[in-house]
């Protein structure tokens, strides 16, 4: 099949080696990572979150800003009805951050859902196509069915600090708390910007007794 119908890298266009998926080596190597993952613990994107969820460790893989390689396949990702790019994101993350043991102690992988109404619309939820991803390499089970996005909100796109906030105030509703008590979850999603969204899911899955979250994103803006 390779050879009549060529598989392109998502970035540049050229063919992709056998080994290769979605990304090429050479794009792949200019994705610019964040060092994240050197001190999970403590690092930008777990200051985003400090005081406003309970939270054990943040990653973000990579900068989010405009131009960059990880922005574009984002884009695609969120805009171009290519979910594979969440799985691959996923892979990639999961490969790349194992050995610096963001994964130690995580029970199971939760996306961030979104609403039913803009996942008719796009096709599917690209949170949960990057946990995928984080699955299959890492082994740890995802689960979709824990919290659920029950309000619609508007895109937090161009809203301010404090209007985003407001907007995902009361958005999330936890479904099965019982499942996560007691368990260290890791939440999933595609970008941190100012970690409303985030720390609103957080907040919610909180509810569940004696629960640890920690958060993993693929992008991380320069919004701070």
């Amino acid at each position: 099949m390779d050879t009549f119908f060529p598989r392109r890298c998502k970035l540049c266009g050229c063919r992709l080696a056998e080994d290769e998926k979605i990304v090429c080596l050479s794009c792949a190597r200019k994705l610019p990572l964040t060092d994240d993952c050197l001190s999970p613990y403590d690092n930008i994107t777990a200051r985003m979150l400090w005081g406003r969820m309970p939270i054990e460790r943040a990653t973000a893989l990579t900068y989010y800003h405009p131009g960059a390689y990880s922005s574009l396949l984002m884009y695609k990702l969120k805009y171009g009805n290519e979910p594979d790019i969440g799985v691959w994101f996923g892979e990639y993350m999961a490969n790349s951050l194992m050995p610096y043991g963001v994964f130690d102690d995580i029970d199971m992988v939760i996306p961030l859902p979104i609403h039913k109404r803009r996942e008719r619309k796009r096709g599917y939820n690209q949170s949960q196509e990057i946990a995928r991803g984080i699955g299959d390499i890492s082994s740890i089970k995802v689960q979709n069915n824990i919290v659920e996005r029950s309000r619609y909100t508007v895109s937090q796109t161009k809203l301010t600090h404090t209007d985003r906030t407001k907007n995902v105030k009361g958005a999330f509703t936890l479904l099965r708390p019982d499942a996560i008590r007691g368990k260290h979850v890791l939440l999933v999603d595609d970008i941190i910007t100012t970690g409303a969204t985030i720390a609103a899911c957080a907040n919610e899955l909180a509810k569940a007794e004696d629960v640890k979250i920690s958060i993993m994103t693929v992008g991380r803006t320069h919004y701070i």
